[in-house]
C-alpha cells in the first residue's frame, strides 16, 4: 500500500458531515424568538405612549409608558429600583399622570395635588378602596376567606367605631393614658441596666450596651431605631389593647415588625411556597400573632358572657371603648374568634407600623443638628419642663418631666410641628390605591388642566412621595428644612404650620382613621425624648443619616443606627 494515498494536498478540503456542521442552536432560536417578541411588545406598547382625546367631555387618555417584557410589564423595573423608575417619570409625564402595566393590568399613577385631591376625593362609585382592603384582609393578616360575607356585611360599623380615634371625649382618654405612662417610662429610655432581665423590654431588642466615653461618663450603646420603635409601641399600646394584653404577650411586636416587612409580599399573593425568606418568616409571624389575639378575643368573649377571663386578664377594664365596641359588633355579626384576630392585627399594624418609625426619624433629623436641638428645646421648654430633682439619697434621682402639657405642644410649638410635617413630607412614601369601579373623567381644579378619562377595571394610585420631592412644589426638595412649613400670617406674632399641598394620610373616605392620635403620640415622644435625653453617634463624630428601605407608609432603614444615649444634665429644681 503507497503510504502517501492518503495525503491530501493543500488545496484540497475535506468533506465534513452536514451534522457537524456550525449550525443555528436551539438556544440561539429561542434567544431570537425573545428578542423578537420583547422588540413586538415595545412597538405594541408605544402606540398608547402619548395623550390622546377620549371622546368624553374634552377628556384625554392616560399615557401609557412603553415597556419590553409582555404581561410583566414594568414589574422588573419597579422591583429593580422603584423610587428612581417612578420619578424619571414624573418628569416626563409633567401633566402628572401616567399609566404602568402591572401584571397585564392598567394602573393609573396621580402625582400632582390637584389630581390627587380631585381622585382622593371620588365618590366610591367611581373608584372605591374597599375592594383594596378585602383583599389585604385575606391576604396579609389572614381574614378567613369563608367569613368574609359576613364580614362585608359587618364592615360599615366595624369602621363606625374608628369614630373613637377621631372625636372626643374616646380621643383625649386614649392620649391622656399614652401621655401618662410616656411620662413613666420616658425615664427609662435607656436603664442602665447590665442585665436584660433588669432592661426594659423596647432596650432587649436594640443591642444596649453600657459604655464609657471620652470624660469617663456612664452612656448606653443602642440601635436607635428598634428602640425608639418598640418604646412608642410599648408606651402607648396599653391605651388600646388595655394593660394585660402586652403584659401577657411581651414579645408580640417582635412578631408585628416582622409582618410588616413582609406586607408587601403578602399583599401581592406570592405562593407561600415560594423559598422567599422574607415571605415564610411573615407567615409564621402572622400565626403567631393571630394567636395570641385569639386568646385575647377568648378572654373579651368570657367577659362578654359573664365568665371568668382567667387570672392573666384581671384588668380588661381598662381596654379602650374601640377595641370594646368593636368587639360588640363582632359578637353581633356571629363572627369566629379568628376572623376578629385578623380585623385587630389591622387595628394594631396601623396604629404602629408608620407613626414609631416617624418618631425614629424625628428623633435623627433633629438630634443631627445641634443648632435645631437647641432651638426646639428652647420652644418646648414651657410645656415639656424637664427638671433635676435636689439630691437627698445616696443614689441620685434621674431627670423627670415636672409638667408636660400636650395640647400646648401641639399648638404653640411650630418649630417642632414643622419637623413633624417635614418628615412626613422626605420620610413618607405612602401611596393611597382604588379601584375604577365605571368610566369618569378625573378632572384637577387647577387652571386650564385636562380631564383625563380612568375606565372601569383599572388602578389608580396617588403617588403622595412624587408630589413631595418635586422641585415643582417645594424648592431643594431633597433637603430636610425644619421650618419649610412654618408660616408667619399678616399681622400674626406666631407661625402657624399645616400640611399644606402634602396627604400623608390619604384623603376623602379612606383617609387615615388614626391621624389625630398619630399626630399627638408623635408630638409627645419626640418632645419628651428631647427634654430629657442626650444622643450622640456611638463613639463620636458626624450623625450619618441612615437610608431609606421602601416600606407601606412611612420608610423603614437597613442600616443599624448605633448611638450613645445619655440623661440631659439640668440645673437642679
Amino acid at each position: 500500500m503507497d503510504v502517501f494515498s492518503s495525503t491530501r494536498r493543500p488545496d484540497q478540503v475535506p468533506d465534513i458531515p452536514i451534522s457537524s456542521q456550525h449550525t443555528p442552536s436551539y438556544l440561539t432560536y429561542l434567544l431570537a424568538g425573545l428578542v423578537l417578541i420583547s422588540i413586538l411588545t415595545r412597538i405594541f406598547s408605544s402606540r398608547n405612549s402619548h395623550s390622546k382625546p377620549a371622546g368624553q367631555d374634552g377628556a384625554q387618555s392616560v399615557p401609557a409608558v412603553p415597556y419590553w417584557l409582555p404581561f410583566l410589564g414594568h414589574l422588573p423595573n419597579m422591583a429593580w429600583d422603584t423610587e428612581g423608575f417612578v420619578k424619571s417619570l414624573r418628569s416626563y409625564y409633567t401633566n402628572g399622570i401616567f399609566a404602568l402595566n402591572f401584571g397585564g393590568t392598567k394602573h393609573n399613577i396621580i402625582c400632582t395635588p390637584g389630581l390627587a385631591t380631585a381622585f382622593l376625593n371620588q365618590k366610591p362609585s367611581n373608584a372605591d378602596f374597599e375592594q383594596i382592603g378585602m383583599r389585604a384582609m385575606t391576604h396579609v393578616f389572614g381574614f378567613p376567606r369563608k367569613e368574609m360575607p359576613v364580614f362585608e356585611k359587618a364592615y360599615a360599623e366595624l369602621t363606625a367605631q374608628y369614630k373613637h380615634l377621631l372625636t372626643e371625649p374616646s380621643l383625649g382618654e386614649m392620649v391622656r393614658r399614652t401621655t401618662t405612662k410616656m411620662k413613666e417610662n420616658i425615664l427609662n429610655l435607656v436603664s442602665f441596666a447590665t442585665s436584660p432581665v433588669d432592661q426594659m423590654l423596647w432596650e432587649r431588642t436594640s443591642s444596649v450596651q453600657p459604655r464609657t466615653d471620652s470624660n469617663g461618663e456612664q452612656v448606653v450603646e443602642a440601635s436607635l431605631l428598634p428602640l425608639i420603635r418598640d418604646f412608642c409601641a410599648h408606651t402607648a399600646n396599653p391605651s388600646i389593647m388595655g394593660s394585660n394584653f402586652l403584659a401577657k404577650f411581651p414579645d408580640f411586636f417582635d412578631d408585628l415588625w416582622t409582618l410588616d416587612r413582609g406586607f408587601l409580599l403578602l399583599a401581592a399573593g406570592i405562593p407561600g411556597w415560594l423559598p422567599v425568606p422574607i415571605l415564610t418568616t411573615a407567615r409564621i409571624a402572622r400565626k403567631r400573632i393571630a394567636d395570641q389575639i385569639c386568646v385575647f378575643h377568648e378572654a373579651m368573649e368570657a367577659e362578654a358572657n359573664g365568665q371568668d377571663p382567667g387570672p392573666d386578664w384581671r384588668d380588661l377594664d381598662d381596654v379602650s371603648k374601640l377595641v370594646k365596641e368593636r368587639t360588640a359588633v363582632y359578637r353581633k355579626y356571629g363572627l369566629s374568634i379568628r376572623a376578629r384576630a385578623a380585623c385587630e392585627e389591622v387595628l394594631m399594624w396601623a396604629a404602629n407600623a408608620n407613626s414609631n418609625a416617624l418618631v425614629f426619624w424625628m428623633i435623627n433629623r433633629i438630634y443631627s443638628d445641634p443648632e435645631l436641638l437647641a432651638s426646639i428645646r428652647e420652644e418646648i421648654a414651657p410645656y415639656a419642663q424637664a427638671v433635676q430633682p435636689k439630691q437627698e439619697f445616696p443614689i441620685p434621682e434621674p431627670p423627670r418631666l415636672e409638667a408636660f402639657d400636650l395640647e400646648a405642644l401641639c399648638s404653640s410649638c411650630p418649630l417642632l410641628k414643622s419637623c413633624y410635617v417635614e418628615c412626613l413630607r422626605l420620610d413618607t412614601a405612602s401611596w393611597s390605591l382604588k379601584v375604577v369601579k365605571q368610566d369618569f373623567v378625573l378632572q384637577s381644579r387647577e387652571k386650564d388642566s385636562p380631564g383625563w378619562l380612568l375606565r372601569r377595571g383599572e388602578y389608580a394610585h396617588a403617588a403622595h412621595d412624587l408630589h413631595n420631592t418635586d422641585s415643582n412644589y417645594f424648592e431643594n426638595p431633597m433637603i430636610w428644612k425644619a421650618d419649610r412649613h412654618s408660616r408667619y400670617e399678616e399681622g400674626e406674632k406666631k407661625a402657624t404650620v399645616n400640611l399644606g399641598s402634602i396627604r400623608p394620610y390619604g384623603g376623602g373616605l379612606s383617609m387615615c382613621k388614626g391621624r389625630a392620635f398619630a399626630f399627638k403620640e408623635c408630638m409627645a415622644f419626640a418632645a419628651a425624648i428631647v427634654a430629657l435625653w442626650d444622643i450622640e453617634p456611638a463613639g463620636g463624630g458626624q450623625w450619618k443619616m441612615p437610608r431609606h428601605r421602601k416600606a407601606t407608609g412611612v420608610y423603614g432603614t437597613s442600616d443599624d443606627t448605633r448611638v450613645w444615649i445619655r440623661r440631659r444634665k439640668l440645673p437642679l429644681n
